[in-house]
């Protein structure tokens, strides 16, 4: 079985949006899950970036794009009841971290490509822990992958469309450092074609 790709916070949606490149996401004909804390993070502000633009496509994907419900949004909603100043910071990658988690445990042979926006995957304490069978890639491997697979032109148009969206995507540039990811993404695409 394949969970799919997780997205683990706001910015990689942000970026593809401002990067009108959205369908980067389900390209690679996998599930896309976007933590219900992520979705929330996202839309909250219509007026901000791509939001809209997220809505919309999630909308047009119904069975491709799932919003998973989990207990980190349900208690920031309770405690921004009680204190509308409160913050969703790190909220984002706790709700990935709990729609993974529960996945895991429903089936062990599960896999999962998680998104993240910056290349530095590695210092991130939780991706040192993940599954083998779990891989973290950064949006600009993504883009780079997509692109080597053929399944989009160019990933530096999309990260300069972006870039003029004043996202800030220097270090989407270079590939991560993490070529043992890109390689699992690359044979998973590879598998997709056939």
């Amino acid at each position: 079985m394949h969970l799919g790709l997780i997205v683990t916070d706001a910015s990689p949606l942000i970026t593809l949006a401002a990067g009108e490149a959205l369908d980067c996401l389900t390209s690679p004909g996998l599930p896309v899950v976007i933590p219900d804390m992520v979705y929330y993070e996202v839309t909250r502000d219509l007026a901000r970036t791509g939001a809209e633009d997220i809505v919309a496509w999630a909308r047009r994907r119904p069975g491709q794009v799932m919003i998973a419900p989990t207990s980190v949004f349900a208690e920031f909603q309770v405690l921004s009841l009680a204190n509308p100043a409160a913050r969703s910071k790190g909220r984002g990658e706790l709700s990935a971290l709990e729609v993974l988690n529960a996945a895991v445990a429903d089936e062990p042979s599960l896999q999962a490509v998680l998104i993240f926006e910056d290349n530095d995957l590695q210092r991130r304490s939780f991706v040192r822990l993940l599954p083998e069978r779990v891989i973290a890639l950064s949006t600009g491997d993504l883009l780079h992958e997509l692109e080597l697979a053929g399944r989009i032109q160019s990933s530096d148009r999309i990260l300069d469309l972006a870039a003029s969206k004043e996202r800030n995507i220097a270090a989407q540039r270079e590939p991560s450092g993490n070529d043992q990811a890109r390689l699992a993404f690359r044979t998973q695409l590879e598998r997709k074609l056939r």
